[in-house]
């Protein structure tokens, strides 16, 4: 049995690098786009940054957990998302 709270669906990054990750702030705002949900652009904010990196497949890499200002209905658990983090 899986269990999840649907109302606070999350978006977590898999592939920003130590480079990235240092213009990237808690608080700052985001863009979030999916192919599963095409002409649909959804606003977020950086929750979360974790403090240990973690290894991903071009080297070291930081998870950040995203909060959606407002989710979509249609949004599913697994679906892939496309960020764009603003850094300044």
């Amino acid at each position: 049995v899986a269990l999840g709270d649907t109302d606070a669906l999350r978006v977590e990054t898999t592939d920003l690098d130590e480079i990235d990750i240092a213009r990237v702030a808690t608080g700052r705002g985001v863009t979030i786009t999916f192919d599963a949900l095409p002409n649909t652009t959804l606003r977020g904010t950086v929750e979360h940054i974790a403090l240990r990196a973690g290894a991903g497949a071009g080297g070291t890499t930081y998870k950040t957990t995203i909060a959606f200002d407002e989710a979509d209905p249609r949004l599913r658990w697994g679906m892939t998302a496309f960020v764009d983090i603003e850094t300044e």
